[in-house]
C-alpha cells in the first residue's frame, strides 16, 4: 500500500548508499516509498541524471550496480518501496554516449543510425561553438589527436575518411596540422559544428536544450534496448519523464505496462491545465501532481484583493497587461528564436506556411494534442483555416507543442507577469487569481479512490511550498503590501524596470532566512530577468542592465532603512506564511490522492527556481529533529512543527481508512477524519461549528469535548485541525 512518497535528488555528493544511511529516518519519518531520481549512467558530473549517456548501465558515481540493488535490498527490508524516474525522451550529447558516438563515426552504417530523433540529412548539426569555426580554430581551441577531435572537453570521433586523410598527410595532432587542414578534416565528417548562436541543429532535443538529443523510442528496437534495465528493476514502480515529447505516448505506456506488468505503479509527468483530465486510455495510475499544486495555490490566495492588487500592480508598473495577449506572444517569440529551425522543418512537413504553423503552436491552450486517440476537431480552434490534414505531420508537430507552450509559457509568461508570484508555477493559468472551497471540492471529489501525487514542491517548481504560502499572503492585505512596496521604492530609487524591481520585493518576502543569502537572490534575479527576455536573455546577456539589477540588490541588502522597515513587515508575513504552510501541508496529505514530500521539504524550506532547489539537504540535521519531536509548546517558527505534522499524518493515513470523500463549508470529512481549515489566515473566522461526540485533535493529541465551537477556536493559530474518532457518528 502506498502511504507517501520521498523525492530524493541523486548526485555523486549523494549516492545509494547516503540514502542507505537514511534509510532508518524515511521509516521513522512514515513514507512508504521513496521516490528516486534517475540512476542510469548519466554526464558525468550530473546534478540531476536526466542527461543520461548509457541506458545499459547504473551511474558509477551513485553508486552503480551493487550499490543499486543493495539500496532497493536494504529499503525493502525496512518496508520501503521504490518508486524510480526514468527518462525515455532523450540522451545527452557527450562522448561517454557510445551509442551516439557510434552513429557520428559511422552514419548510416552505424546500428544506432535511427536511435536518435535526427532528420535524416547527411550530417547532424552541432551548435556548440562559442564563436565562428574559422575564430575558434585561430584561437587552437579545436584540437585533433590521432582519431579524435576535441573542443574545450567535448570529445567527438573522427570517422574513416578522416582517419585516412590524416594518414595520407601522415599528421595526427595540432602540432602539424595546419587552419586549412583541420577545416578539410571537419567537412569529412558526419557532423558539422556550427556557433551556437546562429544555428539550429538538425535534430529534436529536450525543449531547447542543445546537447539533448532526442530517442526515437517509439521504435520498437530502440524501446527494447533503452529498457532492457528498467524492465528487471525490484522497484515498485516507475515515473516516466516528459511524456508529452514522446511520438505517441499511448502507445509507449502500453509497451511499457506490457514490460513491467500489471502491479507496477506508473506515474506520468503530465502538466495538465486547469479542468483538464488525466487521459483513460493511459495505462498509469496517475501524475506527479502539478495539478494539485495548483488548486492548493488558488485555494490559499484571497480571491477578495484580486482587484485591489491588479490595480496596483499595474499602477506601479505602469502599464496593463493583457494575459492572454501575453502568452500568445511569448509563444510566438520563443518559437521564433528558439524553435525557428524545428518549425521551418514541420512547415515543410505539413505543406503549411511557417507564420500559420507558428500562430498555431502560440493559439493551444494546452501542452499537447493526442490524435490519432482524440477528435481532430480538438486541434480545430487554432487550426482556423483547417489546413493541417497530413496525420504523420500532425504526429511529428505534437512533439513540438510541449517545448513551445513550456518555454514561451513557463520559462517566458511565468517571469514577465508578476502581479503574484506564487501563483507562477507549472501548470497554472494565470487568468485565474483564485479559487472558492466548492472548487477544490470539486476537484478532490474527481479524484477518490485514485493513487495520483498530491505534491507542493518538486525539482522544477519554481518556489518551494512555504515561499509560496509566504507570497500568498499578500493577497489578503493589498494595501499594507501597497504601502510598502512604495515606500521601498521611494527609498532605493532603483535604476531598472519596475516589473523587475516588484518581483524582486516578493521574492526577498517569499524566501527571507536573513539578509545573508544575497548570491542566492542574485543568481535568481539574474534568472528571472533572462528567462522574461524583456532586458536581457540567455543567448544575448545585456550585461549593462544585469549589472543594474545586481546593484539593486546590493543597495536592498546594505540600505539600513530598508532593511528595518522590510524586517518589520516581514515578520507578519512569516507568522501568517507558516499558517498557510500548515494548511497546505494538511491538505496534501488528507486530500485523495498519495503525499509526495519533496527532500527537505518536511521542515521549512525556502527553495526557489531551479538549480536552488536542488541544494543539498542536512539529513543529519532531520534526523536530529525527528529524535526530538514534541506536540507541546512549539514557536510557529520551529521546524519541528511542519515535520510533526507530516509524521503525525503518514501516521493517520495509515491507521484510517481515507476512501471517501464528504465536502464540508470548512473542510471535509473522509471516513472518521475530518479536516477543518482557513486558507484566509489573516482574519478570524466567525463561523460556529457544531461537535456531536468526544473528539480528539489528531496533531496536538488534546480530546475535544461535544458542544458548539467558534471554528477560530477549533482551528486555532495553525488555521487547521484534524479531528478523529474511533467509533460512533462523525464529529461534526
Amino acid at each position: 500500500m502506498i502511504i507517501g512518497t520521498y523525492r530524493l535528488q541523486l548526485n555523486k555528493k549523494f549516492t545509494f548508499y547516503d540514502v542507505i544511511e537514511n534509510l532508518d529516518y524515511f521509516k521513522e519519518l512514515g513514507v512508504s516509498h521513496l521516490y528516486l531520481s534517475p540512476i542510469l549512467k548519466a554526464r558525468p558530473g550530473s546534478a540531476h541524471g536526466y542527461d543520461v549517456v548509457d541506458h545499459s548501465e547504473i551511474n558509477e558515481e551513485l553508486g552503480g550496480k551493487e550499490g543499486y540493488f543493495t539500496l532497493v535490498k536494504e529499503a525493502k527490508s525496512r518496508g520501503l518501496g521504490i518508486i524510480q524516474d526514468i527518462v525515455p525522451n532523450h540522451m545527452a550529447i557527450h562522448h561517454t554516449n557510445w551509442r551516439l558516438m557510434d552513429l557520428l563515426k559511422n552514419w548510416k552504417n552505424s546500428k544506432y543510425y535511427n536511435y536518435f530523433d535526427h532528420y535524416d540529412d547527411n550530417k547532424i548539426i552541432l551548435p556548440i561553438l562559442e564563436d565562428e569555426l574559422d575564430t575558434v580554430i585561430d584561437k587552437g581551441l579545436i584540437k585533433v589527436q590521432k582519431d579524435k577531435i576535441e573542443y574545450r572537453g567535448f570529445i567527438l570521433p573522427i570517422n574513416d575518411e578522416g582517419v585516412e586523410f590524416l594518414k595520407k598527410i601522415n599528421c595526427f595532432d595540432n602540432s602539424c596540422l595546419k587552419k586549412e587542414d583541420i577545416k578539410k578534416l571537419l567537412l569529412m565528417q558526419y557532423y558539422r559544428l556550427t556557433y551556437w548562436k546562429k544555428d539550429y541543429p538538425n535534430y529534436r532535443r529536450f525543449f531547447a536544450v542543445n546537447d539533448l538529443i532526442a530517442v526515437r523510442v517509439e521504435l520498437d528496437e530502440v524501446f527494447r534496448e533503452s529498457h532492457e534495465i528498467i524492465g528487471k528493476l525490484l522497484v515498485d514502480g516507475l515515473r516516466i519523464d516528459h511524456i508529452d515529447g514522446l511520438y505517441n505516448p499511448k502507445e509507449y505506456l502500453d509497451k511499457l505496462r506490457q514490460l513491467v506488468g500489471n502491479d507496477k505503479i506508473i506515474y506520468v509527468e503530465k502538466i495538465l491545465s486547469i479542468n483538464e483530465k488525466l487521459r483513460d486510455d493511459w495505462k498509469v495510475d496517475g501524475t506527479t501532481g502539478y495539478d494539485f499544486l495548483n488548486y492548493v495555490n488558488m485555494l490559499l490566495v484571497d480571491g477578495s484583493g484580486e482587484e485591489e492588487l491588479t490595480k496596483f500592480y499595474e499602477n506601479f508598473i505602469g502599464r496593463k497587461i493583457n494575459i492572454d495577449e501575453l502568452i500568445i506572444q511569448s509563444k510566438k517569440l520563443v518559437a521564433n528564436q528558439l524553435f525557428k529551425g524545428d518549425i521551418e522543418r514541420l512547415s515543410k512537413l505539413l505543406n503549411v506556411n511557417y507564420d500559420y504553423l507558428v500562430d498555431f503552436l502560440a493559439c493551444m491552450k494546452k501542452y499537447r494534442t493526442y490524435l490519432p486517440y482524440e477528435d481532430i476537431n480538438g486541434i480545430r480552434e487554432c487550426d482556423k483555416e483547417g489546413k493541417l490534414k497530413d496525420e504523420k505531420g500532425i504526429m511529428r508537430l505534437q512533439q513540438y507543442m510541449p517545448a513551445i507552450f513550456a518555454k514561451g509559457y513557463e520559462d517566458t509568461t511565468l517571469f514577465i507577469y508578476n502581479r503574484l508570484i506564487s501563483l507562477n508555477e507549472v501548470g497554472s493559468d494565470l487568468r485565474r487569481f483564485s479559487l472558492s472551497i466548492d472548487d477544490f471540492h470539486n476537484f478532490n471529489q474527481s479524484r477518490v479512490n485514485t493513487i495520483s501525487m498530491n505534491t507542493l514542491s518538486t525539482h522544477d517548481t519554481k518556489f518551494s511550498e512555504d515561499v509560496r504560502a509566504r507570497i500568498s499572503v499578500l493577497s489578503e492585505i493589498p494595501k499594507e503590501w501597497e504601502e510598502r512596496v512604495i515606500y521601498w521604492h521611494d527609498l532605493l530609487r532603483p535604476n531598472i524596470d519596475k516589473n523587475d524591481e516588484y518581483r524582486f520585493y516578493q521574492t526577498l518576502v517569499g524566501s527571507y532566512e536573513g539578509f545573508d543569502n544575497k548570491e542566492r537572490i542574485k543568481n535568481h534575479m539574474i534568472k528571472v530577468i533572462r528567462e522574461a527576455k524583456v532586458h536581457t536573455t540567455w543567448e544575448n546577456p545585456n550585461i549593462e542592465y544585469e549589472n543594474k539589477v545586481l546593484d539593486f540588490i546590493d543597495e536592498a541588502f546594505e540600505n539600513s532603512n530598508f532593511r528595518n522597515d522590510f524586517e518589520s513587515f516581514e515578520k507578519k508575513i512569516v507568522y501568517f506564511g507558516y499558517m498557510k504552510s500548515l494548511v497546505a501541508t494538511t491538505l496534501k496529505f488528507l486530500s485523495p490522492g498519495v503525499p509526495d514530500i519533496y527532500q527537505g521539504t518536511e521542515v521549512w524550506r525556502f527553495l526557489l527556481t531551479d538549480p536552488d532547489n536542488r541544494m543539498p539537504v542536512d539529513f543529519k540535521k532531520l534526523r536530529e529533529l525527528l529524535n526530538n519531536l514534541t506536540e507541546k509548546n512549539l514557536e510557529l517558527s520551529d521546524p519541528r512543527v511542519k515535520m510533526l505534522y507530516v509524521k503525525k499524518l503518514l501516521q493517520l493515513r495509515r491507521e484510517y481508512s481515507l476512501n471517501d470523500y464528504k465536502p464540508l463549508p470548512f473542510g471535509f470529512q473522509r471516513g472518521k477524519v475530518t479536516v477543518l481549515f482557513s486558507p484566509i489566515v489573516t482574519r478570524e473566522v466567525k463561523e460556529k461549528i457544531s461537535i456531536r461526540q468526544k473528539s480528539v485533535d489528531w496533531i496536538r493529541n488534546e480530546e475535544i469535548s461535544s458542544g458548539v465551537y467558534n471554528l477560530s477556536e477549533l482551528i486555532g493559530e495553525h488555521r487547521v485541525v484534524i479531528l478523529t474518532e474511533k467509533v460512533g457518528e462523525l464529529p461534526i
